[in-house]
């Protein structure tokens, strides 16, 4: 329970005793048992809360009943799964980054790392360093010759009936891999703002009634546009879902500081808990043969190896989606234009606009059909 400290760095024994502690716990029961929650509350009405927990967290109230505490709107409840769904999502990216630095980055670099819990404690701050450096071990020939050591059980590389379908797994988990780094550091759409500005004060706004769309045909001269018009072939969806806005000072471009920026998010709760489970389906996988080589010779009780992936990929989930849009809301604090443009992001690439707001108009939807 307790530990006395020896000096400024921990000792083996004290080493072995934290990744005990750590490896004993259960991530990807975590993660799905999240998943699994929010999927149960978009079931509309009321929670059961006469049990168990419910009732405690009443009785801890002063309250007998739920009536008017817990009762949610839909839409509430559709933005809250939403915006919770990418935040799982993101979660699980860090925690799979963060693993596999400390499993194969940290001790290719110190020859030998004390504790798996303690180099994920003390590893890079910044989310650029750690991925920067993850990415690079992982495209290195000693990065690329070793990953199937901690992604890929010892059965798993001996038995030649199965290894075809390993080695699918394995190009699958370091796909997610990529993809779990790629969400935390891509700037164009900086995703990776978002969840610090919704778990730092919940400095966002989700929205179930915005739309954003491309069309060829504009008001007519009584300031009305055709609702089929926006739902006809030649029309573009942008936004066309639930989506999280937030604001963020931009990054550094050109040499020069900017200003305000603000981001607007598409999301679609069904595709971000299915990366959100590939990605801590990966993690678990990994996570439980790091626990496997830590007690190997001890008789402990783990938690199930979670089925090795043979898909999707990120690829397949994607699709090149719209993943949302950018705009900058204030010039750079040395003055002059914004370096970055306004511009709509999808899984692939990043294409700028130029608004003309000089033509700016205004027009009511009027159904046609």
């Amino acid at each position: 329970m307790f530990m006395e400290p020896e000096g400024p760095q921990v000792t083996d024994q004290q080493a072995r005793e934290l990744d005990d502690s750590f490896f004993t716990s259960r991530p990807f029961g975590y993660f799905t048992s999240r998943i699994a929650a929010l999927i149960s509350a978009s079931e509309p009405g009321v929670p059961d809360v006469a049990h168990g927990l419910g009732a405690a967290f009443l009785s801890k109230l002063g309250f007998h009943d739920v009536d008017g505490i817990l009762a949610a709107d839909e839409k509430d409840r559709a933005l809250q799964i939403a915006t919770d769904a990418f935040a799982v999502r993101h979660h699980a990216a860090e925690a799979l980054v963060r693993l596999y630095h400390a499993l194969a980055v940290t001790p290719s670099k110190e020859r030998q790392a004390p504790s798996v819990w303690v180099s994920m404690v003390n590893g890079p701050r910044q989310m650029a360093d750690l991925v920067g450096q993850a990415a690079d071990h992982l495209d290195s020939d000693l990065g690329a010759s070793t990953f199937w050591s901690i992604a890929l059980p010892i059965d798993a590389v001996a038995d030649s009936s199965i290894r075809a379908s390993a080695n699918k797994s394995l190009n699958v988990m370091a796909s997610w891999l990529r993809r779990a780094m790629l969400l935390l550091t891509r700037e164009d759409i900086n995703i990776d703002a978002a969840h610090n500005k919704l778990k730092h004060g919940l400095a966002v706004a989700a929205n179930d009634n915005e739309r954003a769309v491309f069309v060829r045909q504009g008001p007519t001269a009584d300031g009305t546009i055709p609702l089929s018009a926006l739902n006809g072939p030649d029309a573009f969806n942008v936004i066309d879902a639930i989506t999280l806005r937030y604001l963020a000072v931009a990054p550094k471009t050109n040499g020069r500081k900017q200003g305000l920026e603000m981001s607007v998010l598409r999301l679609i709760p069904a595709t971000l808990l299915a990366e959100a489970w590939m990605v801590a389906l990966t993690h678990g996988v990994m996570f439980h043969l790091a626990a496997e080589r830590h007690f190997k010779g001890r008789d402990v009780q783990l938690a199930e190896c979670p089925k090795l992936p043979l898909g999707p990929t990120p690829e397949h989930l994607a699709r090149n989606a719209v993943v949302g849009l950018r705009y900058p809301v204030t010039t750079p604090p040395g003055g002059g234009a914004p370096d970055r443009r306004t511009g709509i992001a999808t899984e692939n690439a990043f294409v700028g606009l130029t608004i003309d707001f000089t033509q700016k108009q205004t027009a009511v939807v009027v159904d046609d059909g």
